[in-house]
């Protein structure tokens, strides 16, 4: 009989084999004890991870990531992201996958189920499931003073002005900053919640990427914050905005201040992965939306680096009356790849 049941500590290392065995062979999730800790150890001891087991032998894993991993006060909004999800060729049981993802819904009952990054093949399933499956925009903000070296149009393109006026002010925060913010959601009636604290565990903590907080304030507006960090490709440097949570009317007149960080950085451009925020808000900042099938070539992805469009759909069941937003850094979207490449 097979048993479906949470990893314990002591099968961690067991889990790890099997992600190199069975998903892919130096998977970083399967060579690196301490992401997988950062990642996936709860405060139980035990690791978000659904496992099959039958007669000691690992059959199937489904790996989780609950919002309120990074504050412990928005467990009442949990929105649970899936991972890595896979299930043994030779395992001889039907529908063991479905049986991993139901075990999990009814143990994360109160949460809504979300999955960033699935297989562009894979929305039929999604949706039979019960999901709405939607597709993130790719938003970019040229630096003007810099040589675009990453970005190729096979079509002249006409450059994007930045809007007049100040603006929204961006100010860089550390931890303690952090910490003299509220307490609590920084956005009312949007999923995933998310708060200061949780900006501060998910970002400055980080064992391995070195994020930068900023907190955004305009007259008129609420507050806000937004995460980046910066990518690399021999050395030339690009901003990837990875996270945002706030009034989205900070966003709408942004342009400037992130131009300034982007230029201070020394790189070429600043991306925005997003769905869910008002793209004419970004587009008044001076950003571009990219069609990824058109003719400008904006890199995502850099471990290893490949220069070429991509695409990016989520998954989600919501049965909530909340407003979703996704970005990059939700679920497992934003994490190392290569360990020994980081900046």
């Amino acid at each position: 009989m097979v048993e479906i049941r949470r990893c314990l500590p002591e099968e961690v290392e067991e889990l790890m084999q099997f992600l190199g065995d069975h998903w892919q062979v130096g998977h970083v999730l399967a060579t690196s004890r301490a992401l997988m800790d950062w990642q996936h150890r709860a405060t139980d001891g035990r690791y978000n991870y659904v496992i099959a087991k039958k007669e000691g032998r690992m059959l199937g894993v489904l790996g989780y990531i609950p919002t309120s991993r990074f504050d412990t006060l928005l467990a009442a909004f949990d929105v649970v992201w899936l991972a890595l999800w896979k299930v043994r060729a030779d395992s001889g049981q039907s529908g063991l996958g479905l049986r991993l993802l139901r075990f999990l819904a009814n143990q994360e009952s109160h949460a809504t189920i979300a999955v960033n990054g699935i297989n562009l093949s894979h929305p039929p399933i999604y949706r039979a499931l019960g999901y709405r499956v939607v597709e993130l925009s790719q938003h970019f903000l040229v630096n003007p003073d810099a040589r675009q070296t990453l970005i190729s149009d096979t079509v002249p393109r006409r450059p994007v002005a930045l809007p007049a006026g100040a603006g929204t002010t961006l100010t860089e925060v550390g931890p303690s900053d952090l910490d003299e913010l509220h307490r609590g959601r920084l956005d009312e009636g949007v999923l995933p919640a998310k708060s200061p604290t949780y900006f501060r565990e998910r970002f400055l903590y980080h064992p391995f990427y070195r994020y930068r907080v900023f907190h955004l304030q305009a007259p008129g507006c609420g507050t806000g914050l937004l995460a980046l960090r910066v990518a690399e490709h021999e050395g030339r440097r690009v901003v990837r905005i990875v996270d945002f949570a706030g009034d989205p009317t900070l966003l709408g007149s942004c342009g400037i201040g992130l131009a300034r960080v982007t230029r201070d950085i020394g790189a070429e451009y600043a991306d925005l992965w997003a769905w869910g925020i008002d793209p004419q808000l970004l587009i008044a900042s001076g950003f571009e939306r990219l069609d990824p099938d058109g003719s400008t070539t904006v890199p995502n992805y850099f471990e290893p680096f490949l220069a070429r469009n991509a695409r990016i759909l989520c998954a989600f069941r919501n049965t909530t009356d909340a407003h979703f937003r996704v970005f990059r850094a939700d679920g497992d979207q934003d994490r190392p790849n290569h360990l020994e490449a980081q900046p």
